[in-house]
This record gives C-alpha cells, structure tokens and sequence, in this order.
C-alpha cells in the first residue's frame, strides 16, 4: 500500500495561501505596459458597504466631486415636500433632468412626438408600471398609443394596453441568445424577430382611455433581401402589400391612417429580414416605450452595437431614458455588488453616448421580500443592491430615484402584497396593475415636481 500523501496536498494551500497574502502587501506598480494590480484573496467574500465599495470600482477613492453630489443629495431630500420622494441629481452641474425639460416645454409648440424609453425587467413587463405612467404623462401633454411593441411577447396574454396576437416566428433576446453560432443581430430593445412561414402578427386597440383606435403603425427592421409586409385592416377583406426597403441599415416602415381598429401582418421572402420592434402613436404628444425584459440584469445593453442604437434614436428621437433594473441579480445570502455596480457604469456611459438628447433616469430596485422561517421580510440583499445603483448614478452622473424608499421601504412589499386591496402579486416580488398605478404616479409626481423647479429657476 502506498503512502498516505495528503498532507503535501495541505501543505500545497497552505504555500499558495502564503504567496497570496504577501502579494496582497504588495502595491500596485507598472513596468512598460505591463501593470500590476494588489491582489486581494478576500475579494469573493468581503461585503462591500456603501462606504467601501465605491473605492472597489476600479480603486476610485471617495473624491471632492462624490461628496458633493452626495451632500446635494442630502439638501434634496432635506427640502422635499411631504409625500414626494424626490430624486437625487448627482450630474456636475444638478440639471440631470434638463434635457427632458426642455423638450417637455418645447412639446406643444413643436407638434411632435416626445418619446421616454423605459428599460427594465419582469417588474415593468406588460405595461404594470409602464401603462399607469403614460396614462398620467398622455392626460397632460397629450399622446394617442403605447409606441414600442415587440413583434412577440411573452405577456402578451395579460397586457391590457394592447391586444396582440402572433404565430410562427422566432424570437432572439440578450437572456436568450445563448448559442455562439447564432449570428442574428439585436434591436435596441434587446430583442430579434423573425418571421417563420405562415407567420403572422396582429394588433388591436386595448379600447384603454389613449389607445381607442390606431393613427400611426410603425415597424423598425432590416432587410438583405426581397422581403414585403401584407397587411390588413379592420378585418377587411383586402390585402395590402408593399415592398420593404432593402439595406443593411435600420429602417422604419410606417402606415397612417383614420380610426384604425385592428392591423394583421404577414411577411413574405422574409429569410434575410430581422426584426426590432413595432409602434402606435398619434403624431403628437408624448410616449413611453416599454423595452421591458424579463430576466434582465441590465448588464446586456452594453452588447448592443453603438450604430444600431444611434439608428434607433435618429427615428425615436428619445428626450428621457429610464432604468429600472436589479431583482434579477440579488441573491438572499450575497451582499456584494461591486461587479454589478461596475457593469451598468459601462452600461450607462454606454447610453449617454448612443442617447446624447436624452437625459438618464436611474430607478432603484424595488422591495423584495422572501420566507424566512415562515415569515416573509425583505431580502437581506436589496439595501445593498439600492446602495450600489446609488452609487452608478453618482459615477456615471445622472439622476436616481429610490423607488425602494418610496414604496416605503423595508417589507413594503409585504405590505403591498398582504393588504386590502392588495397591491402586489402572491410571490412579494412583482407588482399588480393596482400597485404599478401608485408607484407610477410617485414617479410621475416626482418628475412634476423636479420640472415645476425647473421652470422656476429659469423665471
């Protein structure tokens, strides 16, 4: 029998664990190109505050500009009216929102479309959140439709602001798209459409106060080949088709009409066609798209090509884009987000450069709660998450909206789920068309607020 050498696996660790604790005193230096960085053999494990994970992020030190911002923000909430949850402006100059203002007071006389861009996940998909918020901005500034819809939908069942219906296509997102040999390219909104045979797509006014008929249907897409849209209008009998425009550029179809009820779509010699996304909107007023996800981290926007979102924005012309991201990240026993939190820095520089007329909009996670010995509470992990996505706002210098803190904080989610009526869904993670109603109008009374400032300062 051979002898027992497992104490030379012992000694093994005990030497590598050697090696990392003394390279761990070593500083950071650089020879040529080459650099060297101090390593940290507890950086898996160690939680990271609000305090110390700033300086994680790329060894940023809490600089002059952070505690300004951070100080602004204390002066915000400290003169926020009473039933407002006021957001914090961590841009360098505290106009973070100005963009939007100015095309919100632009908006009557320039008669056109002022478009926002909602991206989230499962929290904001079927128009939950989205809908009850542009209900509130329409009722305003005015607006007829929903704008962006994808070509399919996996809550097309229960979104109330539109009716749709679909059959024979496949569809590719940034949660999906695992193949490597899949080379299909995706929208802006994270999504690829394409059309099977005998596909088909149909929509219909959800009959809601601002969608009672269609004026205005849009399609984004690219075509390499040969490919046209058959479509149908309130259920006639008469197709029309038409020849869809070939380029390896994104390109918009558009149809305008009186009184639309419903449309049916087919697409032919639609092997070289992809497609991003439709829309329906009147030609004036103002519109939110849903670029909702479910499963999204947030992270994935940054794969996006450059080219395709700017192409996106020559049509859409977006004045505000909302983020609204995190339930699909925390973990109930993990309380460090650094990497997160460095990720959606990229993804937001990222935005800001494909966006540059829009201002930027960071939501907070929402409250989740969990079973915990037979009683639900909040998740350990979500302060730690809103800390972090703190902090992206105050690096990349845009502005935050604690939609934890004005849910009301720790196990408002119980709360909303368990109460009468009940505001949120049996799993204390999403809302309910209830719920997403009053959330929205605390988003809403708060853009207001910060716009009324606005319009203050400038007199």
């Amino acid at each position: 029998m051979g002898r027992n050498k497992l104490h030379y696996a012992f000694g093994l660790c005990l030497l590598v664990i050697g090696f990392l604790l003394l390279f761990s005193l070593v500083k950071p230096f650089h020879v040529g190109t080459w650099k060297y960085k101090t390593v940290d053999p507890l950086a898996d494990i160690r939680v990271l505050t609000a305090d110390t994970m700033l300086a994680a992020l790329d060894s940023i030190q809490q600089d002059s500009s952070f505690q300004k911002a951070d100080s602004i923000a204390q002066v915000v909430k400290s003169n926020c009216p009473p039933g407002i949850t006021c957001v914090d402006d961590y841009s360098p100059d505290s106009t973070g929102l100005k963009k939007f203002f100015r095309a919100l007071n632009r908006l009557k006389e320039n008669h056109a479309p002022l478009r926002i861009a909602l991206y989230g996940d499962s929290f904001v998909e079927g128009d939950v959140f989205c809908g009850s918020l542009r209900d509130t901005l329409q009722s305003l500034f005015g607006g007829e439709g929903v704008g962006y819809v994808p070509l399919t939908s996996e809550v097309a069942g229960f979104r109330g602001t539109i009716k749709h219906q679909f059959e024979n296509w496949k569809t590719y997102s940034l949660v999906s798209k695992k193949d490597s040999t899949i080379t299909t390219e995706l929208g802006p909104a994270g999504f690829s459409f394409l059309p099977q045979p005998e596909n088909w797509v149909e929509y219909k006014p959800s009959h809601q106060r601002f969608l009672k008929t269609f004026n205005t249907i849009k399609l984004y897409y690219k075509n390499q080949g040969h490919a046209t849209v058959d479509y149908t209008l309130n259920d006639d009998t008469v197709t029309v088709s038409e020849n869809l425009k070939i380029s390896s550029e994104l390109k918009e179809w558009s149809h305008r009409g009186k009184d639309i009820k419903s449309i049916r779509m087919h697409f032919q010699n639609a092997d070289s066609l992809n497609l991003f996304g439709a829309s329906f909107e009147s030609r004036e007023g103002i519109y939110v798209d849903n670029f909702s996800m479910r499963g999204n981290s947030g992270i994935g926007l940054y794969k996006i090509e450059d080219d395709l979102y700017k192409a996106f924005d020559n049509y859409r012309d977006y004045k505000l884009i909302i983020l609204q991201y995190g339930l699909n990240t925390v973990i109930e026993d993990s309380l460090n987000y650094g990497r997160y939190a460095h990720g959606m820095i990229k993804v937001v520089e990222k935005l800001k450069r494909v966006y540059p007329k829009a201002s930027i909009l960071l939501v907070s996670v929402s409250d989740r709660s969990s079973n915990t010995s037979g009683e639900y509470k909040t998740m350990k992990a979500i302060p730690y998450m809103r800390n972090a996505q703190r902090l992206v706002a105050t690096r990349a210098g845009i502005v935050f909206w604690d939609l934890y803190e004005a849910m009301g904080g720790e196990n408002s989610m119980v709360k909303m789920t368990e109460g009468k009526p009940a505001l949120a869904a049996k799993d204390y993670t999403h809302l309910n068309f209830k719920g997403g109603r009053k959330l929205s109008g605390k988003l809403a009374k708060s853009l207001l607020y910060e716009w009324e400032k606005y319009n203050t300062r400038k007199k």
